[in-house]
């Protein structure tokens, strides 16, 4: 063999044994490719600002407020309530006439009733005068009101019969008018606040297990329901006293005598008085109920 394929046959052999030698020391891993290209990578975009807190954002609402002194923060002033004004204490029923007069000469419109009234024992006397009229009578004595001043005016038509004069109604106008002029609501404010000792006095009468303003309502419709007759109507005196000459007249009740006596103005201005008053004490009782 010629020099030229010794040496091409050596050359050979080297790159044999050089490629066994690099894929004998190869890792299992493949490569990871790099690309590498000439694009620039982008500039980072600025943060965007921070919303400004809401009350910089929006305008703000205007609120008056008043303005206070230091001094006045370091000193508030007191909060000042309307006084509480107490009732007085009923009084015993032994005690209460002076009482009583008190409170009526007190009310609104309620001092010229006092004109008319007894001094002594009102609270029982009234209770007495009420229970009767409960049951269509009237007492003769023992009354809270006193008698009038003028005595009633007759006419003498003959021997044996007499007749009223219309002048005689006005004998209790005066009182009509001071019991009309009292308020509905100062009545009945008067009522309640009496109302303790007129139990008392009813009680006094026997009858415990009664209300009295069951009675009181009782008397009330006595008059309201009241029968009528012509006025004037001609009368007799077999006695001291005065009676009706009409048999049916005189067996009225004692009531609807008195509301006669009193004439018609005075009757209807009573009764409607008392019409008002009956409603409420019902709405009371109703209430209460």
């Amino acid at each position: 063999m010629n020099d030229n394929k010794l040496i091409y046959s050596l050359v050979i052999g080297v790159i044999i044994l050089f490629g066994l030698f690099m894929l004998l020391t190869n890792d299992d891993e493949e490569p990871v490719p790099v690309i590498v290209n000439n694009e620039t990578l982008p500039e980072p975009r600025p943060s965007p600002p921070r919303p400004a807190p809401l009350a910089e954002t929006l305008e703000p609402e205007v609120v008056e407020t008043p303005v206070i002194s230091e001094a006045a923060e370091n000193n508030p002033e007191p909060i000042v309530s309307e006084p509480v004004v107490a009732e007085p204490a009923l009084p015993a029923l032994n005690d209460s006439d002076a009482f009583v007069q008190e409170e009526l000469a007190a009310m609104a419109n309620g001092a010229p009733l006092i004109n008319y009234l007894v001094s002594e024992e009102l609270i029982r006397k009234f209770v007495v005068m009420v229970e009767n009229m409960s049951r269509g009578e009237f007492p003769e004595r023992n009354r809270p009101l006193l008698n009038p001043a003028e005595p009633m005016q007759i006419t003498e038509l003959g021997s044996e019969f007499f007749l009223m004069d219309t002048q005689s109604y006005q004998r209790f106008s005066a009182l009509i008018t001071a019991l009309s002029n009292i308020s509905t609501d100062t009545t009945i404010e008067v009522y309640r606040r009496f109302l303790p000792l007129f139990q008392q006095a009813f009680a006094e009468l026997g009858l415990r297990n009664s209300d009295f303003t069951e009675v009181t309502l009782l008397a009330i419709d006595n008059v309201l329901n009241a029968r009528t007759a012509a006025q004037p109507q001609q009368l007799i005196r077999p006695t001291l006293n005065y009676l009706y000459a009409n048999p049916e007249i005189e067996n009225y009740t004692d009531v609807e005598k008195l509301l006669m006596r009193l004439g018609p103005q005075n009757t209807e201005n009573l009764q409607r008085r008392l019409e008002f008053i009956k409603r409420r004490l019902e709405m009371d009782a109703s209430l209460s109920n």
